[in-house]
């Protein structure tokens, strides 16, 4: 159906929403034999003024209107034609009004030569259409009516009787006296709004929500929106919040709004809207809330974070409300948490402010993963019921941090007197776990704070005192010592703002380092001839070496009291060195044994039931070391006071005290033979054959080795357990021996072993 062409161009001239000037008021009128009266109010003395040819216009009185019909012939006149200058474009058309079957169009007016100059006796050009494929050229168009305007005054045009929800596209025109018109002009894309929602009705209220039903209009919408306020929208008072529904298309007919008080009165209004957003609102209906609770957010909130993991687990109790249907969580950096609108359903990945949607989860546990250390998060956690309405939320607030890497590089010098001590260490960079600082060079506080040096008078049980802390920056601390010639234990922990530190190894006045287990005596002694095979200057690997002491579990079956690995790891990013050997069997591991009662038990993480006496310790406990393949025994020195055993060594790796019968003089086993064939290539694997032996009085042993022949090859070499180990690498003098069978015959104590072993090339 074709819209009626009624139109009206006027000013709006009171309020502050001027226009025109009110010379420039315009009128449209229809003539009776067709075409269009366009007439312009000037001033007059008074009376009753018609316009030739047409129809009257306007009856009041102190006002004459001139014009001239639109409709007839032409007329020509004698003589030469004037030259005209072509008005400028009009480059903006926006709308100032709309209603369901009017537009309301405004836009300034170009000069007479497309910047300045009035224009007297002009004429505008006005096509529209709702085809958005329509073709506009100046001589096409709809309506055509004289004008004057002064360049840059604004101008308004309204379009009536058109379509509701419908999209119109509009150009305007102009020309001069002579009709040369503008040939181009900016386009309006305005749609009409919307009619208004059906017979709207009020269909369920509760204490905290309200559901609104309609009917779908004529012409259709593009969604629809409800909006709820306690003071009237303003009008009963300027305070309270508004609260409001919104559907995402067109074909729903009922909303629900949430987030409503209890007991109160509420005035609601919906509006239909069309694809540019614009509402059109109903009349306002009004309704008391019941009295009641509103939606139960979650309880017992609890946040488990895995620091190392970068992970964090969320755990909660679900709200006693059937209408619950899944728990929002989302992450901030924020500790205020937002309002969620109500309607809306969201998707992890989605950005909500400065939160982030992690999960919408229907069970009341949540693991986030994939999270920065050191820095403050918040999590808020919202109840979403099946009217997609949100509760307040309940947060809790996350910090993830690892303590720094403990200190490498650590050594300590005497001055000459031995009263003043001063202690050195390498620059700490990294976490715990080898990740780098954000910028290693300048470290955050809640990273690297300081450096604790603390000093104790024993190893063992040691009593720790803080004696100093020194800034990041220093790498060096001196100090006299309390009481010249007595030893000294000295720590230098790296610590972070909330005061975490790695367990930091130890450093004597001797140059001994150590490092030492959570139960304060089980450690690894490195003598100071053998500890700068820690020291980047020092090792094959260019790299500083830490040594850390991590209490291991152990099998049931196997009759473990004490089970613990001391790892090798680099000190820059806490990458583990695998079977790190110590230069000579010289380095003492020493492991205690618990006793409770007059029972050897179980210690640290070891669960299994294994028990002996405690007055049979000497002969019944030993010390394995785990090669890479098999627990093999060291056997080791009992020292029932310190309730301890000890050997000396070359190897980290994984130690355990078992139960192990013990001879009181030296004990073969030939078990204890790490390996029958030599592979003498260097690759580190079966490079040597190893045999460990138990000799408990020290006393003195011997290894030789004989070729198939029988005849003296070369004598064995200490072992890496010192005292207690023989091993041949496939060597005579130097030289790797042909490959083939030897012999071996191991003596101690009038005792003898043989064997033979194989070296293959």
């Amino acid at each position: 159906m074709k819209p009626r062409e009624n139109l009206t161009l006027w000013a709006l001239a009171l309020s502050g929403l001027l226009l025109l000037p009110a010379a420039n008021v315009f009128s449209m009128g229809k003539m009776s034999g067709g075409g269009f009266v366009v007439a312009r109010r000037v001033a007059a003395s008074g009376g009753r003024t018609t316009i030739s040819g047409g129809q009257v216009i306007n009856t009041t009185v102190g006002e004459a209107w001139t014009g001239a019909a639109s409709g007839g012939g032409f007329r020509l006149h004698a003589g030469y034609m004037k030259l005209a200058a072509q008005p400028g474009s009009i480059t903006s058309i926006t709308s100032v009004t709309k209603a369901t079957g009017t537009l309301e169009l405004a836009w300034d007016a170009p000069g007479l030569d497309g910047f300045s100059g009035d224009i007297a006796g002009g004429f505008y050009r006005v096509d529209y259409s709702s085809d958005p494929a329509h073709v506009f050229r100046p001589s096409v168009y709809r309506l055509e009516f004289s004008t004057a305007v002064a360049a840059g005054a604004p101008q308004a045009l309204a379009i009536q009787g058109l379509l509701a929800n419908t999209t119109y596209y509009t150009k305007v025109y102009l020309a001069g006296a002579q009709k040369y018109f503008s040939e181009y002009s900016g386009r309006s894309d305005e749609a009409t709004l919307a009619n208004l929602p059906l017979n709207p009705v009020l269909a369920r209220i509760s204490p905290c929500k309200a559901t609104i039903t309609w009917q779908l209009p004529s012409g259709g919408a593009d969604g629809y929106r409800t909006e709820a306020s306690s003071t009237n929208f303003g009008a009963l008072a300027t305070e309270g919040s508004v609260r409001t529904a919104q559907t995402s298309d067109g074909l729903q007919a009922s909303l629900t709004l949430a987030g409503l008080l209890p007991a109160s009165t509420y005035y609601f209004k919906i509006a239909s809207r069309n694809w540019q957003g614009d509402k059109n609102f109903t009349s306002v209906l009004s309704a008391v809330t019941l009295a009641g609770v509103c939606g139960f957010p979650v309880a017992n909130l609890a946040a488990a974070p895995d620091h190392g993991a970068r992970t964090v687990t969320l755990t909660w109790a679900d709200p006693d409300d059937p209408s619950v249907r899944g728990v929002g969580v989302v992450l901030s950096t924020s500790p205020v948490a937002e309002t969620l609108p109500d309607g809306g359903a969201f998707n992890p990945g989605q950005t909500l402010g400065d939160g982030l949607v992690r999960g919408t989860a229907s069970t009341n546990t949540f693991t986030d993963s994939g999270l920065a250390l050191d820095v403050p998060y918040y999590y808020h956690l919202y109840t979403q019921d099946t009217d997609l309405a949100y509760s307040v939320s309940v947060s809790t607030e996350i910090f993830l941090d690892l303590p720094p890497m403990a200190p490498a590089g650590l050594t300590a010098a005497l001055a000459s007197g031995g009263s003043q001590v001063t202690l050195s260490w390498s620059g700490v960079g990294s976490n715990r776990d080898g990740s780098p600082f954000y910028a290693p060079a300048a470290p955050l506080a809640a990273e690297l704070a300081q450096y604790r040096i603390e000093r104790a008078t024993s190893v063992a049980n040691a009593n720790w005192v803080s004696v100093s802390t020194v800034p990041v920056a220093a790498r060096t601390y001196t100090e006299d010592l309390p009481t010249a010639g007595q030893p000294y234990y000295y720590r230098v922990s790296a610590v972070d703002s909330l005061g975490t530190s790695d367990t930091a190894m130890v450093v004597d006045t001797g140059k001994n380092l150590f490092v030492t287990a959570p139960d304060q005596v089980t450690r690894l002694q490195l003598p100071p001839a053998i500890s700068d095979a820690l020291l980047a200057s020092r090792n094959p690997l260019g790299r500083d070496i830490l040594i850390r002491a991590v209490e291991e579990s152990a099998a049931v079956e196997d009759k473990v009291f004490t089970s613990v690995r001391f790892e090798a790891y680099t000190a820059e990013d806490n990458q583990t060195i695998d079977q790190f050997r110590l230069p000579g069997p010289e380095t003492a591991v020493t492991l205690a044994y618990k006793v409770s009662g007059d029972r050897v038990v179980p210690a640290g993480l070891v669960t299994a039931p294994a028990s002996i006496a405690a007055a049979d310790a000497e002969k019944n406990l030993g010390m394995y070391w785990n090669n890479g393949q098999k627990y093999v025994k060291l056997y080791g020195d009992i020292d029932p006071a310190a309730q301890t055993v000890s050997v000396k060594t070359s190897m980290t790796g994984s130690y355990q005290i078992r139960s192990l019968y013990r001879e009181s003089g030296v004990a073969f086993d030939i078990s204890n033979l790490t390996n029958k064939m030599i592979t003498p290539n260097g690759d580190g694997l079966n490079d040597a054959a190893v045999f460990t032996f138990d000799n408990p009085k020290d006393s003195g042993y011997s290894g030789k080795i004989f070729d198939a022949e029988g005849a003296f090859v070369t004598d064995m070499a200490e072992g890496p357990v010192s005292g207690k180990s023989l091993k041949w690498d496939g060597k005579a003098n130097g030289r790797t021996v042909p490959g083939g069978v030897y012999a071996y015959r191991i003596t101690a104590e009038g005792k003898v072993l043989t064997g033979t072993l194989v070296v293959v090339k």
